[in-house]
């Protein structure tokens, strides 16, 4: 009997130990648009931490000038979260109040915003450019030169800390997520497709996020990883419908709006619109996958 009541104690903790489920995109838009309705599921889920990570700042080469456009387009990425945060969970009326701080981790200072179940982190390295090729006023540098050894540091747009290697980028997602997720929970990594048969002409910095990611994932004991289509995925049949639906076009209404109301172009256009309602993604297993 008492080994009865012990296995049924251990498998209740079982059931309810945290899950932690990462989302880690290059851009602030990216995760609303290839990634959802997934990041919502997640959220509906009381017993699932979300940790939505942004590697680059998304600066287009504007650097910290032109209205700080990369804090705009963060303020977007927010405002997705408490949208989608609160559609979750209707009851938590927590308000346009997160909890912002710049958070030391592995010798670098990181911008963590939380609401929530959510916790969004801000890397800001530069954004590199569509290819790779980097912007002049970063001196060209991007997480493609950087992964390839072509430069051999990396410096936040907003100047508050130095990459100086790969390992050091890599060691410190590899701390934030171990303290998110803590010592016993189980950790779901959510990345762009890097087979670029299936995930053709997508953004260097959407690759090479993954890339590190991937690395990160297998240091950490992972065994497979959810890889997502992107930018190819709007000439794909539309596959998420209903409420799903709706939920992605609000998420993304949110995220323009935090353009929009910093003075940016909002973003809601035919363009980028072309992607909602379409999410692909396929789980492979680390050892499995192959890089062009």
């Amino acid at each position: 009997m008492r080994f009865f009541l012990l296995l049924l104690y251990c498998l209740s903790f079982t059931a309810t130990a945290q899950q932690t489920h990462i989302y880690a995109v290059a851009h602030p838009d990216d995760w609303q648009l290839f990634m959802n309705p997934n990041v919502y599921q997640s959220l509906q889920n009381d017993s699932t931490k979300v940790v939505i990570l942004h590697t680059t700042a998304g600066d287009a080469g504007a650097g910290k000038g032109s209205q700080d456009y990369y804090i705009a387009r963060e303020e977007g990425s927010n405002r997705a979260v408490r949208f989608m945060v609160n559609a979750a969970n209707p009851d938590m009326r927590e308000g346009t109040e997160m909890s912002a701080s710049l958070v030391a981790i592995n010798g670098h200072y990181v911008m963590r915003n939380r609401y929530g179940n959510v916790s969004v982190y801000y890397l800001r390295v530069p954004d590199g450019n569509y290819d790779g090729s980097g912007y002049a006023i970063h001196k060209e540098h991007s997480l493609r030169k950087f992964y390839s050894a072509e430069v051999s540091s990396l410096t936040t747009v907003d100047g508050n800390s130095t990459y100086n290697s790969v390992d050091d980028l890599r060691e410190t997602i590899a701390a934030m997520i171990k303290a998110e997720a803590g010592q016993d929970g189980s950790i779901q990594m959510n990345l762009a497709e890097t087979d670029q048969t299936i995930n053709p002409e997508d953004h260097s910095d959407h690759l090479n996020t993954s890339y590190i990611l991937q690395d990160v994932a297998k240091s950490l004991g992972l065994k497979s990883v959810r890889l997502y289509q992107e930018y190819a995925t709007n000439k794909k049949p539309y596959n998420v419908d209903g409420d799903y639906f709706l939920i992605c076009a609000g998420t993304w209404g949110a995220t323009a709006s935090g353009l929009s109301d910093s003075k940016h172009y909002s973003t809601w256009d035919k363009i980028h619109n072309s992607w909602i309602g379409r999410q692909y993604f396929r789980v492979v297993r680390l050892e499995d996958i192959v890089r062009d």
